[in-house]
Formats: C-alpha cells, sequence, structure tokens
C-alpha cells in the first residue's frame, strides 16, 4: 500500500504496479477517481499507463499489508500513522520515504521499527491520474539500526525490479542527513523565485546562496554527530542537473496554497543547529519566508 499517493508515492506505486505488484493506492479523491476509471499515466521518455488499485480513504480498505509506503508530506505523518494502525499487523512493514528529519519520531513502538527511505526521483502531479517523472534518480532505503535485514534487501530488489534504482545503506541517518542538506539548499529557493531546479543554478549569485545553505546544513550535521562523506555541494548541483526541468515539492506546495514541508528541513537544520551552538541564519531566513507565504496563502484561501 502507498499511503499518500500525491506525486512521489503515485510514481512508486505505478513503478510497482506495472511490475506486476499488488498495489493500493492511498490518494486525494479526484485523482483515485480519474486512476480507477481510466488508470495511472505516467510520462517520462515515454509514456506508459499502468493500473493499480485505489481509494480515496483507508476506511475504505480491509485487511492488513506485507509493506506500506508512507509518502505523506512530513506534517500529515502523525496523522497517517494513526489512520493506518488498523491495517498494521507485527509482519508488515512500514517504510519512511519522505523529506525531513525527524519523521521517524511520529511512529510509536508499537508498529515496530520502520525502515527509513529517501529517494533523488522528481516528480510531476500534471492532473489527476498523470504524473510526470521528472528527474531520475536513486532511491536508498535501510534500518534505523543499521543492520542489513532480509526485509530491507527484499524491498530494495523489488523496487529495483519495478525500474526505481534503490540501494542499502547502514547507514540511514546519514542519507537522510544528506537528501535534507540538498533539499534545503534546492527547494526553498525554488518555492521563492518559481524556477525549476535547473534553472538555479544558472544563475551565479543564486548557485553560491546555495552552497552557503549548504555549508550551513553540513556544520549541522557534523555537530549533531552525522559526518556526510559525499560532498553534499557537488550533490546538490548534481542533483537540480539531474531534475533539471523538476519543479521540486516545495514549489508545487505553494503553487497549489498548500502547507510545506519547511519546518522539517531548513526549519530542522536550524534547530539541531542552535542545540549544537551553530549559527545557521541564511536557514533561519529561508524558514521564516516560507512560512510567511504559508500564512499569506492560508489567509487568501479562507
Amino acid at each position: 500500500m502507498v499511503m499518500g499517493a500525491g506525486a512521489i508515492g503515485s510514481l512508486f506505486g505505478g513503478y510497482l504496479s506495472k511490475a506486476g505488484n499488488d498495489v493500493l493506492l492511498v490518494g486525494r479523491k479526484e485523482h483515485i477517481q480519474i486512476i480507477n476509471k481510466n488508470g495511472l499515466v505516467i510520462r517520462n521518455r515515454t509514456t506508459i499507463a499502468v493500473k493499480p488499485k485505489g481509494v480515496d480513504s483507508i476506511e475504505q480498505v480491509d485487511g492488513t499489508f506485507d509493506v506500506i509506503l508512507l509518502t505523506v508530506k512530513a506534517h500529515d505523518t502523525e496523522q497517517a500513522v494513526y489512520e493506518i494502525k488498523d491495517v498494521v499487523n507485527s509482519k508488515t512493514t512500514v517504510v519512511l520515504l519522505q523529506n525531513g528529519l525527524g519523521i521517524e519520531d511520529f511512529l510509536p513502538k508499537s508498529m515496530g521499527m520502520p525502515l527509513r527511505g529517501v529517494t533523488m526521483n522528481g516528480s510531476l502531479l500534471l492532473e489527476p491520474g498523470q504524473i510526470l517523472h521528472s528527474g531520475e534518480g536513486d532511491t536508498i532505503i535501510g534500518e534505523q539500526n543499521g543492520t542489513i535485514t532480509p526485509r530491507l534487501k527484499t524491498l530494495a530488489e523489488t523496487l529495483t525490479n519495478a525500474g526505481l534504482n534503490t540501494k542499502v545503506t547502514e547507514d540511514i541517518k546519514r542519507a537522510v542527513w544528506m537528501k535534507t542538506v540538498v533539499n534545503s539548499a534546492i527547494n526553498p529557493l525554488g518555492a521563492l523565485t518559481g524556477m525549476k531546479n535547473g534553472d538555479l543554478i544558472q544563475i551565479p549569485s543564486l548557485k553560491r546562496l546555495m552552497i552557503k545553505i549548504v555549508k550551513e546544513g553540513m556544520e549541522a550535521a557534523e555537530k549533531s554527530g552525522v559526518h556526510l562523506k559525499e560532498d553534499p555541494v557537488d550533490l546538490t548541483i548534481k542533483t537540480a542537473k539531474l531534475t533539471s526541468n523538476n519543479k521540486n515539492s516545495m514549489l508545487q506546495d505553494i503553487l497549489m496554497n498548500k502547507k510545506t514541508e519547511i519546518e522539517f528541513i531548513n526549519g530542522a537544520i536550524a534547530k539541531y543547529g542552535r542545540e549544537n551552538q551553530v549559527a545557521t541564519p541564511i536557514n533561519d531566513i529561508l524558514t521564516v519566508l516560507i512560512q510567511a507565504i504559508e500564512h499569506r496563502n492560508k489567509k487568501e484561501t479562507v
């Protein structure tokens, strides 16, 4: 089951379904209605149509699931965890495939230890029932205690065979921090400027600002006990290039007047910075600016 079948959730659910896996998507009513009627269309180098099953409410679901991919927005995790409690049993693997730091804290111990994952794939919801696979990249998953377990290897193999190249890691915390630092530079700048990822690095002044944001995150990570082995600056530039045609998720949220994940990205980096006496002035400013836009959008839609 994919809980939170928006852009990324539909991408994973769609590819898994195409590969012959039995997939249930839980998402917004209009999106699910189109999928149930016409199938899910995924546009990439070629266009494919798949027919996973879909529901718009967890109340419509009977039984339990072997694997639940949680792809809701970070701030919706607590509610989503509450909603899935009746479809989880002792054999269910919950996979937190979301942006941001601290997501795993929302799961109660009664649900067991979830797998944590991050993905460098980009996806854009074009319209209900249609998504664009706007950037291809690796997905990384891991056990939070660092062990390489059979369920971890099985899931990685299943995702890779479905066309979503997936690697396992013994240090998922590092991978989550790395993805968060990359997002901290790309997402808010895309949201504030309205620019696609690839366009951000074409402007020298913006590129320099991105590097400064990344370096703040690197220092916050190091002082929090997380050593980012791969150069986060290089990875940020590489990610922007690989997803050059993507309107990142924060920009999509702003355009649709939705709440963003800023609190779990730049806001979380700033929080760890404060706890470890690391100055993060740019992350602080970006958090305030995005939250101000959220506040404005909320007032305009009331």
